[in-house]
């Protein structure tokens, strides 16, 4: 999988970009104004509904959940050693103990990582690299800084599907990752890790030259696109839902405190 983009013929693949950012933004506000259990499992499965009913295949949440698997398990592990808390002690493990208030945050943060994961992969999911540095474009972002986003956020499925043939290589020519300890694990990595380092960089010098050879480089020019955005009724309803839903939740919250 090159990028994150798959064409669709969606109501959500043809928002306009700056409406998908916008709900983006919101799902992420309202993880960090309302950092709830409750709050970060609505919005992930808000935006779990909204992938589905946009036409997003199953089978790429599915990549995303495998994706963010070893981060959650990390989490859901590490939380309730790390934070104690105050309430009722499940088990003692010499200085540290895991309580009921240390499994109620870890889960709240493997929620809120989750939903947070989903909402910034919402736009990138159903756009296109050059709609989603137009679209920072016109909402004041320089062009440069937004090529930049736009590239990092491209390449990150590039890089992984360069990992994975480097390391299926590596494994056909006997690397053994299946016995020893972390630390020999971790050291038979290490060839497989310096060669994705020289292909990243002799990807990121082939990119250089194509951009330069683009005109990317030039001063005191102004930037065109042969097709420029436009607010449609539909962009301007979907983003008035999306407000006014985000807005009727954060006064929920701070009338019911």
């Amino acid at each position: 999988m090159n990028g994150f983009y798959t064409p669709g013929s969606s109501w959500l693949y043809r928002l306009d970009p700056r409406v998908r950012l916008w709900m983006a933004t919101l799902a992420i506000v309202l993880n960090l104004a309302l950092p709830r259990p409750a709050i970060a499992a609505a919005v992930l499965a808000a935006l779990h509904v909204l992938l589905l009913l946009g036409g997003v295949p199953i089978r790429q949440i599915g990549l995303v959940w495998r994706a963010l698997g070893p981060l959650i398990v990390v989490i859901l592990l590490l939380q309730p050693l790390v934070m104690g808390g105050d309430g009722a002690a499940l088990l003692m493990l010499g200085p540290l103990q895991v309580t009921t208030a240390g499994i109620q945050a870890g889960i709240r943060y493997a929620l809120q990582v989750s939903s947070a994961a989903f909402a910034v992969l919402l736009p990138i999911v159903t756009t296109p690299l050059n709609q989603i540095v137009h679209a920072l474009h016109r909402l004041g972002l320089p062009y440069r800084w937004g090529m930049v986003i736009g590239l990092a956020l491209h390449y990150l499925g590039t890089l992984g599907d360069l990992y994975t043939t480097i390391l299926e290589a590596q494994q056909a020519r006997g690397l053994d990752l299946a016995h020893g300890g972390v630390w020999k694990r971790a050291r038979a990595l290490l060839p497989t890790l310096i060669a994705l380092v020289i292909a990243s960089l002799r990807l990121s010098d082939s990119l250089a030259l194509g951009l330069a050879a683009r005109g990317l480089a030039l001063q005191g020019r102004r930037r065109t696109f042969l097709y420029d955005m436009a607010m449609r009724p539909l962009d301007w309803l979907a983003g008035g839902i999306a407000t006014a839903v985000c807005g009727a939740v954060l006064a929920f919250a701070l009338l019911s405190r």
